[in-house]
């Protein structure tokens, strides 16, 4: 029997077993003692680890937002209710995590072929994951998935393939974007079986509360043009999507209308105009956006969190006000207020 959990990384752990303790290492199944408590139950996966007539327990996190503390506390108490040794069992574990559980004297194999077992033998491969490190601001591809995980919150069932298709993200951007996002532990990784599910940490609004500070204006840059452009798709934005939501007024020069970089490109050059025509003359004023405004976008305008963000530095007092409005919606602080 293989252990639980992944199928690849758990397979080689296995492998690895073998060759420090021999052939006779196996896995099998363990029911949770009768008195162990809901959050144990809830969140962790257990493993009987047999080697001849020796056997141990392995305590498995089923979500990779662990916390050292926490864990540490429940792997001791989930200790005193067995019978045999135990050990926790991670996925990967940094210089710093392995020093402080060994320091704890608490033990553990990690698929990073780190094995620390007093009671059996100990094995440290001098290669431990390295803490990650997350910008000060969201890249865009992560703020994309944060969005679009903040407005569909209700939904506990997505993955990261489910995510890559409907953001019409890489896989490779989109596993960085959840990454990130486990990094400032406002999402979890929740393990069942055989998927992983992407799940926010907190409820509306702590959940935009959490991430709001590391987020930015989704406006790459303002592009002017003379006259309308028939067969390209723009959706209101700006000032002018403002105004169809709250009681400010839109002015004729302010922004109103959002595309993408792509779609920015495909603009003939002879429809570019400069600011200073465009403040002369008259025309459109274009947001060319970091991420897809389409892919939130509500009743032909676009978010509200992409809108805040794109205005929130405005010095215009009406428009605070009117953000305000937006504020007040998602729970977020009244910048007078703050």
């Amino acid at each position: 029997m293989k252990l639980a959990g992944g199928f690849a990384g758990r397979l080689a752990m296995l492998e690895f077993l073998k060759s420090i303790f021999g052939e006779n290492i196996k896995a099998a199944s363990y029911e949770y003692p009768v008195e162990t408590p809901v959050y144990i139950r809830d969140n962790y996966d257990l493993q009987l680890l047999l080697w001849d007539k020796y056997s141990c327990v392995l305590l498995s996190p089923n979500s990779h937002s662990w916390r050292l503390p926490a864990l540490k506390k429940q792997f001791v108490n989930f200790c005193t209710l067995c019978t045999v040794p135990c050990a926790l069992y991670l996925d990967g574990l940094t210089a710093q995590q392995r020093r402080n559980l060994i320091e704890s004297r608490i033990p553990f194999i990690a698929e990073s072929q780190q094995v620390y077992l007093p009671f059996w033998g100990c094995f440290f491969y001098e290669k431990c994951v390295p803490a990650p490190v997350v910008g000060e601001s969201m890249a865009p591809g992560t703020q994309l998935v944060f969005l679009y995980l903040y407005y569909n919150v209700q939904n506990r069932n997505m993955n990261q393939t489910d995510l890559s298709k409907k953001l019409r993200l890489s896989k490779a951007t989109c596993s960085r974007a959840i990454r990130d996002l486990v990094g400032l532990e406002i999402i979890a990784i929740k393990k069942e079986g055989t998927n992983s599910w992407v799940v926010p940490r907190f409820d509306k609004p702590e959940f935009l509360r959490k991430a709001y500070a590391r987020m930015k204006s989704p406006v790459k840059r303002v592009i002017y043009l003379k006259g309308d452009l028939t067969g390209l798709q723009f959706l209101q934005s700006g000032v002018k999507a403002l105004s169809s939501i709250s009681m400010v007024g839109a002015k004729e020069y302010d922004r109103g209308l959002a595309v993408t970089t792509r779609t920015a490109l495909t603009i003939p050059a002879e429809y570019i105009i400069s600011k200073r025509e465009f403040e002369d003359f008259g025309g459109l004023a274009v947001e060319v956006w970091n991420y897809d405004p389409e892919l939130l976008s509500e009743n032909g305008r676009v978010d509200d969190i992409s809108l805040l963000l794109s205005l929130e530095n405005d010095p215009d007092e009406r428009i605070q006000m009117g953000l305000d409005e937006i504020r007040k919606k998602h729970g977020l602080p009244i910048k007078n207020d703050e």
